[in-house]
This record gives structure tokens, C-alpha cells and sequence, in this order.
């Protein structure tokens, strides 16, 4: 792997990364997996001098997957890996690879945890700046806003120092969402869907993240958020017609997800917007049972701030 790879080279990616996974699966396996883990991660980092991008595609995940394989074992990976990760994230002309790279930016996040925290300052700027790019395949922007959710979810009350401009991007994606006309157009609908999701996971992952830190300190910091995302949540839930399953489900579990975290400071505007109620009633009798579990569970924690 440490020449420039033909064609059939990137299956030998494919099948170290299916490789990893399934030995991942048992905790034997896993052990052993570690011990190799500096002869993968060399031959996967010399790929990377390679020029085309199919190679770096499937190097990326493949280093996805070992990241998820070994957890924290990865840390001492990455000062080698992530001048990489940043020239993934800001290849806007080939736009899967940046979105490939995006993707396992979430893998090393849940594999480090609270160890990202080093190196968040960099990739949440790139992540930033990408939103921003006309350049940038319009696809790759819902996981974005995702990825968001990811970092903030590893490192917690660490991520209140990119909030403000996280926000800021989130709320910005609200508003194209709510505006872009779908009418009878597929694809439109698609990518208005996939937008929604991936503010709600953001939400979501912001909001988990805070919810372990001081409750009072994790209320102050997002409540001057919560109406504007109590709006948006609305204008979703009454979409009725639109939204899918994915988005439903996202919807209700980051209503309770808020009042998770909020506590009573969310009561009155639970009470001034009370669209809510029909919505979570909705998913509680749906076919879906995640989304029914799901809405079950955020209908328990509202009822608990009444008590």
C-alpha cells in the first residue's frame, strides 16, 4: 500500500475495513486487533500519497473502522491523522470524500470521547467553513450539522465554546429547510428531510452533552436557543404530510431530549407552544415501535417536571 494503488487496490481497502468490523464483534478478537493497529494505521496513512480519491474514500473508512474497533486506543493516532482529516474536509471537489471524511470525524468522536476535546478547535472551524462554501456539494451539509452533534456529544460542556456559531449555522439550515418549496418535487423533499435530520441530530447531541454538566449551567447556556428551536420543532411537526420516519422520531426524542436537559426552565414554553402534545400522542400510537418507544419515553420525562 505504500506505492501509488491501482484499481483493484481499493477492494484490499474494503476488505481490511469488513475485516476490522467482524473481528470488532468479538472481544478475543478485538485484543489482537489493537496489536496491529500501528501496521494498519501506517499502511493506511501512506495511502494518502496516492492521488486519486477512490483510495482515500476507502482508507478513510477504513480508518472509520478502526477507530470504532479500538476506542481510545486510537488517541495516539491522531497527531499523524489529522492533517489528513483536514485535507478531507476541505476537498470540495471531490465531494464523497469530504463527506466520507465528515462521517468518520463522528467515528473518532465516539471512539475518543472526552479525548477529542484537543482537537475540535481546527475541525469544528473546517466544519464551519464548509457550511459556508458555495463550492461544496449541497449533499454533504445535512451530515454536517450532524457531525456537530457528534463532537458535542464526545466532549460535553467542552463544546459551549463553539455553541454560539454552531447555533448560528443550525438556525440558518432551519430557515432553508422551512422555506425551500418542495411541492411535488422528490428530490427536494429528499434534502429538506435530510437537512431537518441532521439539525435535529445536532440538537441532540448538544443538548445529551450538556445534560451530564451542572443543570443550571447546561439551562443558562441553552436557553436563550430554545424558543427558536421550539419554532422550528413546530413547523416540522405539523408537517405532517412531509416529514418521514427518520425526522418523526428525531422530532420527539430531541422534545424530550430538551426537557431532559432544560428541567423547569422549559415549563413555560412547553405551556406557550403546546403543539407538542398532539405531536408526541401521535408518535406514541405510531406503527413504528422506535418511534413509539422513543415518544414514551419523552412523554415520561415531561410529565416528571410537573412533579
Amino acid at each position: 500500500m505504500r506505492s501509488c494503488l491501482s484499481s483493484p487496490d481499493t477492494k484490499i481497502l474494503l476488505v481490511c475495513q469488513v475485516l476490522i468490523q467482524k473481528l470488532a464483534e468479538k472481544p478475543e478478537s478485538k485484543q489482537g486487533l489493537v496489536s496491529y493497529a500501528d501496521e494498519l494505521m501506517k499502511c493506511f496513512l501512506g495511502v494518502f500519497q496516492c492521488q486519486r480519491a477512490s483510495v482515500h474514500e476507502e482508507a478513510m473508512l477504513a480508518i472509520g473502522s478502526l477507530a470504532d474497533a479500538i476506542g481510545k486506543d486510537f488517541a495516539k493516532y491522531m497527531p499523524a491523522f489529522l492533517p489528513y482529516l483536514d485535507v478531507g474536509l476541505k476537498n470540495f471537489r471531490e465531494y464523497q470524500v469530504c463527506s466520507v471524511t465528515v462521517g468518520v470525524v463522528g467515528d473518532v468522536c465516539r471512539a475518543l470521547e472526552e479525548q477529542m476535546a484537543p482537537y475540535c478547535d481546527g475541525i469544528v472551524y473546517q466544519l464551519l467553513q464548509d457550511l459556508q462554501s458555495n463550492e461544496l456539494h449541497r449533499d454533504v451539509k445535512p451530515p454536517i450539522l450532524s457531525c456537530f452533534g457528534d463532537i458535542a456529544l464526545a466532549i460535553g460542556p467542552g463544546f459551549e465554546k463553539y455553541l454560539m456559531y454552531t447555533i448560528r449555522m443550525l438556525q440558518s439550515a432551519a430557515q432553508l429547510a422551512a422555506t425551500t418549496p418542495v411541492n411535488d418535487d422528490e428530490e427536494a423533499l429528499d434534502y429538506v428531510n435530510l437537512l431537518r435530520l441532521g439539525i435535529f441530530e445536532a440538537y441532540t447531541g448538544i443538548f445529551q452533552g450538556f445534560k451530564d454538566a451542572n443543570g443550571n449551567k447546561a439551562a443558562e447556556a441553552l436557553s436563550q436557543y430554545a424558543d427558536h428551536l421550539l419554532s422550528f420543532l413546530e413547523s416540522v411537526c405539523n408537517d405532517k404530510e412531509n416529514r418521514d420516519d427518520f425526522v418523526t422520531r428525531a422530532a420527539v426524542g430531541l422534545i424530550g431530549d430538551l426537557a431532559h436537559t432544560m428541567g423547569r426552565s422549559i415549563v413555560p414554553l412547553l405551556q406557550a407552544r403546546t403543539f407538542w402534545q398532539g405531536f408526541v400522542n401521535e408518535c406514541r400510537n405510531s406503527e413504528d415501535e422506535r418511534i413509539k418507544q422513543t415518544a414514551q419515553w419523552a412523554a415520561q420525562v415531561i410529565e416528571g417536571l410537573s412533579q
